[in-house]
């Protein structure tokens, strides 16, 4: 089995996304292992389409654990020793694997692929990753290999320097991804061009043309053809990443759970809804830095709801209220279905549109609602 690992800040789940739509294009046996899951943790593994059965999911797990398969305790080193598992005896060809945090510790690290891919790298997880962009850097380049091509996003300096000398070390070719030109967008998609080549992809957000290029960049090192790579990213559908859902009230769906993610989103509703009244609902854990991401989303609000998702790891919801309060009405609401219900009524009553970011869970739980 061949493996393409991604690493990065943001941008990870979409380009294994796009590599494991084009390889499945072109006619490859492929798996996609990615996080977090969004409604069931079935999410995280799939092959040519279909996702794990809870059924096999369950014996996978309880086998990892008879067998101590995983690299350490935690339950994603589990999900990670699971799939691998999965993907050798679905008989896989390929296996597009997304890093959980960071890349030298992680546990998807057992692996060796024949092409690394470095998303764009920021600032999040630093208590786990470092405070500086150079060590969350050295960190996330952990997993180029020796003499294994590595495809990376253009990178602030500081990590850049990073990946360069790792790669220098590892003897490992590196390719920048060149800048993606769009041609034309609009809520149902874009059309980007890359080196002189043209592209569709579905996916609206001024970002996801550059986490396109990279998988296109990582297809071509693998020797796909063309044709395969354009059906891929064409196919290619990403769940609550900048995702549109047209209705009454319209709906945009989004992970953004960082700083990066924030600016991001917010070029995004310049790009497409600057035109546009906009209601949000938010909540996010609290080991995010949440006050930039507030800082930068608020002012794009008439008003904002923030609720919980129902976990520990979840941050306060009077603390983030009080903060979007210094730049716009803000209501708590912490039950996550009233919460939105009151959302979209106040989205629809104005004729505004809903936003719903801050994390994966909160949109994971929403999604199942407007789909």
């Amino acid at each position: 089995m061949r493996y393409v690992h991604i690493a990065g800040t943001n941008g990870k789940g979409s380009v294994t996304e796009y590599i494991y739509r084009i390889l499945t294009a072109a006619g490859k046996h492929t798996g996609c292992f990615t996080s977090p899951h969004l409604v069931s943790p079935t999410e995280r593994m799939r092959i040519d389409g279909r996702m794990v059965s809870e059924q096999e999911l369950d014996a996978l797990l309880k086998e990892v654990e008879s067998k101590k398969l995983a690299v350490n305790d935690t339950l994603f080193a589990a999900y990670t020793a699971a799939a691998l598992l999965w993907f050798e005896r679905q008989g896989a060809e390929y296996a597009a694997i997304e890093t959980g945090i960071g890349g030298r510790k992680d546990s998807t690290n057992v692996i060796t692929p024949c092409v690394s891919v470095l998303t764009p790298i920021d600032y999040d997880h630093m208590a786990i990753l470092g405070d500086t962009l150079k060590e969350i850097a050295y960190d996330k380049s952990g997993i180029i290999k020796q003499g294994v091509p590595v495809i990376s996003a253009v990178q602030p300096p500081e990590a850049m320097a990073v990946i360069q000398e790792e790669s220098r070390k590892m003897n490992a070719p590196l390719t920048v991804a060149p800048y993606a030109h769009i041609v034309s967008a609009s809520v149902n998609g874009q059309t980007f061009e890359l080196e002189g080549s043209e592209y569709a992809i579905r996916a609206i957000g001024v970002h996801q043309p550059q986490n396109a290029a990279l998988a296109v960049k990582a297809a071509q090192t693998l020797g796909i053809d063309e044709d395969a790579i354009r059906k891929g990213l064409a196919e290619a559908a990403l769940r609550c990443r900048t995702q549109f859902v047209p209705g009454e009230p319209d709906i945009l769906l989004d992970g953004a759970h960082n700083a990066a993610a924030a600016k991001a989103l917010c070029a995004s509703m310049d790009d497409d809804f600057a035109d546009r009244k906009k209601v949000l609902l938010f909540a996010c854990m609290k080991d995010k830095d949440y006050t930039p991401m507030i800082r930068m989303l608020a002012p794009y609000f008439s008003e904002v709801f923030v609720t919980s998702v129902g976990m520990e790891r979840e941050a306060d919801s009077h603390a983030l209220c009080g903060q979007f309060g210094v730049y716009t009405r803000c209501t708590v609401q912490a039950d996550t279905l009233a919460a939105f219900e009151q959302a979209k009524n106040a989205a629809r009553s104005s004729g505004a549109m809903l936003i719903v970011c801050g994390s994966f869970y909160l949109a994971g739980l929403i999604e199942p609602l407007v789909s």
